[in-house]
């Protein structure tokens, strides 16, 4: 979709010549600012915000906070030290509590106690939080064009392309890709089996996609901490175990997933 018009851009105020895909975004952007408060509020729903990868975007994302958004009901923004600022042995995190905070005053006061009774807490790491918050934001480098993050995202994206099997929506951020399989050449794919298989013949691992509780069986999650030149050869031991499959006569291969029901009876 790439229908062009003259229209008044609402980020920059001027009018030109605008495509049809940024006047999608600022429609998503609108019903998020709008109408998502609007219905949070008329469930009387509490929100828990986890924003644990706030900074981490690509291509010219935007991520907008919830606390910024959500004003008449109750907030909880969570995030910590472990992804944006690489610190993930420190085990440190935190909550802060905006919007209609007078209505939850004793919700508030509970988990308060709750906190105090916690003896022993990690002093020295949390020292560490106003320096990480306040300090050199080292994760746009990182996300930038050449920075380390960036660039393997790029592999992936690239590996994905050129793959005759694989097929990938271009993550938007995080350090993570959800990765389909086309099951036109594998219509019995298993993303259980295949990880499985990928573990014990290529020694690679991953995450099958049913374990985020969907539905289907045809994705898999891989992350983009290593290296670019890691990632190639992830890749190719990925396409070279998919072609195998698509190779294999029909019928071939029985599945040895162990299924949960059996492994706790």
């Amino acid at each position: 979709m790439h229908r062009e018009s003259h229209l008044k851009c609402q980020r920059c105020d001027r009018f030109h010549e605008q495509s049809a895909d940024c006047i999608v975004k600022g429609a998503a952007r609108d019903l998020l600012a709008h109408g998502l408060p609007a219905l949070l509020c008329f469930a009387g729903l509490v929100v828990f915000a986890d924003e644990i990868y706030d900074q981490m975007v690509y291509d010219g994302a935007e991520f907008i906070p919830m606390a910024t958004i959500v004003r008449d009901t109750l907030c909880a923004t969570l995030s910590g030290l472990s992804k944006i600022y690489r610190a993930c042995g420190y085990r440190v995190g935190w909550a802060v509590f905006s919007g209609r905070t007078h209505a939850a005053a004793e919700y508030l006061s509970a988990l308060e106690l709750l906190s105090s009774l916690r003896l022993c807490s990690n002093v020295p790491a949390q020292w560490a939080v106003q320096t990480a918050l306040g300090g050199h934001q080292s994760i746009r480098e990182l996300i930038s064009p050449g920075g380390r993050l960036y660039e393997s995202r790029k592999t992936i994206l690239n590996a994905a392309q050129n793959s005759r099997f694989l097929r990938l929506q271009p993550p938007a951020g995080s350090m993570y890709s959800f990765i389909g399989v086309d099951t036109r050449d594998l219509p019995d794919f298993d993303d259980q089996q295949f990880a499985l298989d990928l573990l014990e013949q290529k020694h690679v691992l991953i995450a099958p996609g049913v374990s985020f509780n969907v539905p289907y069986r045809t994705h898999f999650r891989v992350t983009s901490l290593p290296d670019s030149a890691m990632l190639r050869d992830v890749f190719g031991r990925i396409d070279e175990l998919l072609t195998s499959y698509a190779n294999a006569p029909a019928g071939q291969g029985k599945s040895n997933v162990v299924e949960a029901g059996a492994r706790f009876k």
